[in-house]
């Protein structure tokens, strides 16, 4: 197949990088890495690459080096979808591209992103199709290591699911107080975007969805690569 009918997708995201392939259309053989394992030399560099990247420029500058074809995805592209936030220029890449993936799917329904990494965030889309916002708020690992870091005496804990709600001891109190105020948060957001908006449609992404109970809810899927069909989107907008 021609690298004409081909182009590479990198997400690039504070813990791990993303990479996929399209072709014809079709975002195939996605891979996961840690920043410190990815190479570029086993990839086709006449193959385009589109890149959202939130963690500095060394990563870029390595792309530039490397790749005959870059989109770099900066809040200056054209957008697929209208755009309300008041300061679209502190916008997170990361935040763009899930807008970017809503603007192309469900047309004429309230959309919600839920991206649940390092830091959780909302991203909602209206009915047509303008971005208004959303929230962001501390991850899962994020709560336990700030417990750890601004107190004198408490440890880090391992962030995981548990049912447990009252703990026996210290240990135990930081493992439920880190899941279920994570849990709880999002519920509770969630439910408040239902609220004031009945018929969204909510995607949930991110490293952390896999912590996430959602149970059988309607109007609500997990899209593990939603982040990279933004890019996708954007890359096409800008065609």
């Amino acid at each position: 197949m021609s690298a004409a009918n081909q182009v590479y997708l990198l997400d690039a995201g504070n813990t791990h990088l993303k990479l996929a392939i399209v072709q014809n259309g079709v975002i195939q053989l996605v891979e996961r890495f840690t920043l410190d394992t990815f190479s570029f030399s086993n990839l086709d560099r006449n193959i385009p690459l589109a890149c959202s990247s939130v963690i500095g420029q060394h990563l870029l500058e390595k792309v530039r080096a490397y790749f005959i074809s870059v989109f770099e995805i900066t809040t200056m592209v054209q957008l697929p979808f209208s755009m309300a936030y008041r300061s679209p220029q502190t916008l997170g890449i990361d935040r763009l591209c899930n807008a970017a993936a809503l603007s192309v799917q469900n047309m004429g329904q309230p959309r919600l992103a839920i991206d649940l990494g390092t830091c959780i965030k909302f991203d909602f889309l209206d009915a047509t199709n303008r971005y208004l916002g959303g929230s962001i708020s501390p991850g899962l690992q994020m709560r336990s290591k700030a417990m750890a870091l601004f107190t004198a005496q408490l440890p880090e804990v391992a962030a995981l699911p548990t049912q447990q709600l009252i703990g026996t001891n210290s240990a135990e109190c930081l493992e439920i107080g880190t899941y279920l105020g994570w849990q709880k948060e999002i519920e509770g957001i969630l439910a408040t975007y239902k609220q004031a908006y009945p018929d969204v449609l909510v995607f949930l992404t991110g490293g952390d969805v896999r912590h996430f109970d959602i149970g059988q809810k309607n109007g609500i899927f997990v899209h593990e690569n939603l982040t990279l069909e933004g890019i996708f989107a954007l890359y096409q907008a800008n065609a």
